[in-house]
């Protein structure tokens, strides 16, 4: 962010809360004003004050209506730097703007009446930008009509005219629509998605060169040259789907997100409405499949749609989770569950290796997963998870691991193990994302956390950070540092606002400009001036940790019933997990304990009975739980020659109220105690005095 309020002495204070419409259109106004007149800097101390004051994309699209001039948005870009970023950031929020007022048919058809019925060039050209301003994609269906229509040339002709010169949302119902069985539909779709010449359909276009009609081979041909193929339409396809699944600029750009995906069927186009949290992940998907239309034995496109359908589900867990109403959704939810089962290992490997390889930890943990329902034996992605820096990701590959060993009935190996036992024994973490291009300041704000056993993660660009924003499950804070390159702030929290999973993190401004304090500080909860003084987030990280504990809870219990199998099947030595499993039964639920309790009965020695036996002796604990530990002690005691003070615990509990069962446990457990023929005597007397 610039200095350029301070410098030239603005009093832009007006806030959210406090610039009403009218005073945006006023300072928007005086920002126009001072741009057509030269004064550049006051100009863009204007537009930044609009925009910090929490523009709505209505409030936005009105207001980029009322500049009549496209010439100012053009100069700010040209100008570059914050001019550009403002200036597209400002025409983003229009757009936005104008889709919330899409899909009204009554009003398309009524603007086609009128496209169809005047030759006037200025009329048509009044209707094609009024249809492509309040309508967008929703008004393709009426305009494929004539491009379908054999009998009448000029309105074909025009419809062609209309599309291409309407807003690049259009391009997605497009690409749909070139799956029609009527090939001359095909050919003049082609050929209008190559008159516009947009990257998203160069594959799609790429793959139908090779049409069985050939007036539509021929047409897509060069139509996919317009859109910039690269010649080989699966290479291309697969790129558009890892373009969508990193949510890359040059496929899916704010204003390019939508609440439909399209579809041609029954003779027509469909749109299915999506969140748009999984809107990119359709996206990649229908490129994916595409891609294996093209080539069936594709490896890749198969791990792209497995990759896709792991996210989709994921995201709509995690939309429920924060509240959001996805019974509509469930469907897919449960599509992508199966689809996943389906896909193999090969493809969930080659997916966790894209994910390794770009540090998508939580998409990886996911493919972990996946791939411990079905590995039985190691693969290059998982060893290459196993062996990562990331917590969540080690475990899971771990458990995956340690779950082909035992399908497969082999040895999991040394690492696999102790990476177990650190998941069963691991303390919940908080994690806080940080998004600063200043380094120095982002690595102060890692070590002070660090020091408090908060996990970070970094990114030093916006559209990195929002990357990363939309992988990472439970985050307790979001930090966003002033001064990024590529995006504005109002541009990063529009986007975390639009993220469901997100509506409840707490998003901090990092910055030392009063200025940018000023126009930003009341959008945040709160401002860290000092990377060494993070007392602003104290009240956060007192806050309940549901929802992490609940991901730590599912991944301490997987691990610890991975442990327990190998334990019983004999092949893999567990002892170096052993002191993760005894540390986990003070803090960990039944879920996690029983399991960690089978492990330590099959493998423990006697640094476990304490814990064990803590368990064991807590009345707070249920039934099934104290069994359990009296029982694992039981398998410790048959392996080592102990004394018979470590009995003395279980002695006791055979006179107390425990339950029959857990007294029956206890009293199992003295009876592999290795004891000499007096120390067996003196027990079971004083085990019948107690009884008494």
């Amino acid at each position: 962010m610039t200095r350029i309020r301070r410098n030239l002495g603005l009093a832009f204070a007006l806030t959210l809360s406090a610039m009403p419409a009218t005073a945006q259109q006023a300072e928007f106004d005086q920002g126009i004003d001072l741009l057509r007149r030269g004064r550049k800097e006051e100009a863009l101390a204007a537009f930044q004050s609009v925009i910090a004051s929490g523009l709505s994309n209505e409030q936005a699209y009105e207001l980029w209506r009322s500049s009549d001039d496209s010439r100012v948005w053009i100069d700010m870009m040209v100008e570059g730097g914050e001019y550009d970023l403002v200036a597209r950031r400002f025409l983003d929020l229009a757009k936005l703007g104008r889709k919330e007022r899409l899909d009204d048919q009554g009003a398309i058809q009524g603007l086609i009446t009128e496209l169809r019925g005047t030759d006037d060039a200025l009329e048509r050209r009044r209707i094609i930008r009024q249809l492509s301003a309040d309508h967008g994609e929703y008004a393709v269906p009426s305009l494929l009509a004539g491009l379908a229509d054999v009998s009448d040339d000029d309105w074909r002709i025009t419809a062609m005219t209309a599309l291409k010169h309407m807003d690049n949302g259009v391009v997605q119902p497009l690409i749909a629509a070139l799956g029609s069985d009527d090939a001359y539909l095909r050919r003049n779709v082609a050929m209008t998605l190559g008159n516009i010449g947009d990257v998203r359909a160069a594959g799609v276009l790429q793959a139908l060169s090779a049409d069985s009609d050939s007036s539509v081979a021929a047409a897509a041909s060069d139509a996919a040259v317009s859109c910039g193929s690269t010649g080989d339409a699966v290479e291309q396809l697969l790129q558009t789907g890892d373009d969508y699944h990193n949510r890359r600029d040059n496929v899916l750009r704010p204003y390019q997100y939508s609440d439909v995906v399209w579809s041609w069927s029954d003779g027509g186009l469909a749109s299915t409405p999506v969140p748009r949290a999984i809107y990119n992940d359709l996206l990649a998907k229908q490129a994916y499949e595409r891609a294996l239309g093209v080539d069936s034995s594709a490896l890749s496109a198969l791990s792209g749609i497995a990759r896709a359908y792991v996210n989709i589900d994921a995201k709509i867990t995690a939309l429920e989770e924060a509240g959001a109403d996805v019974g509509e959704f469930e469907e897919q939810s449960d599509l992508a569950a199966m689809a996943v089962s389906v896909a193999g290992v090969d493809a969930l490997d080659l997916a966790l290796q894209w994910a390794v390889l770009t540090d998508d930890t939580a998409t990886g943990a996911r493919l972990c997963m996946a791939l411990a329902d079905v590995a039985s034996a190691p693969t290059d992605g998982l060893l290459e998870a196993v062996d990562s820096s990331e917590g969540a990701l080690q475990g899971e590959a771990a458990v995956a691991l340690g779950n082909a060993a035992w399908r497969g009935g082999h040895d999991a190996g040394g690492l696999v193990v102790a990476n177990l036992g650190a998941a069963v024994g691991r303390e919940i973490v908080r994690i806080v994302a940080v998004v600063d291009a200043q380094t120095d300041r982002a690595d102060a704000v890692a070590r002070s956390l660090g020091a408090n056993d908060v996990m970070v993660n970094h990114r030093g660009t916006g559209g990195a950070g929002l990357v990363m924003l939309h992988r990472l499950p439970g985050l307790d804070a979001i930090l966003i540092g002033d001064g990024l390159a590529d995006m504005t702030l109002d541009q990063i929290l529009a986007d975390i606002g639009a993220n469901d999973a997100l509506s409840g993190t707490p998003v901090f401004l990092m910055s030392t400009d009063p200025d940018t304090v000023d126009l930003y500080g009341d959008r945040f909860a709160g401002t860290l001036a000092d990377a060494n003084d993070l007392s602003a987030l104290d009240a956060v990280f007192e806050e309940n940790l549901s929802g992490d504990r609940a991901r730590a809870e599912g991944l301490a219990q997987r691990a610890a019933k991975t442990l327990a199998r190998l334990s019983r099947a004999g092949q893999t030595d567990i002892a170096s997990a052993t002191t993760g499993l005894a540390a986990c039964l003070a803090t960990r639920g039944d879920a996690v304990i029983l399991p960690a309790m089978g492990a330590l009965g099959a493998a423990g020695g006697p640094d476990s009975i304490d814990a064990l036996m803590a368990v064991a002796a807590n009345g707070d604990n249920s039934d099934e739980a104290r069994a359990a530990a009296a029982n694992a002690l039981g398998g410790i005691f048959s392996r080592h020659a102990l004394p018979a003070e470590n009995g003395v615990g279980l002695r006791d509990l055979l006179g107390s109220d425990a339950s029959r069962d857990v007294r029956l446990a206890a009293a199992r457990a003295l009876g592999r105690l290795q004891l000499a023929g007096s120390d067996r005597a003196a027990l079971i007397s004083a085990a019948a005095t107690l009884s008494e």
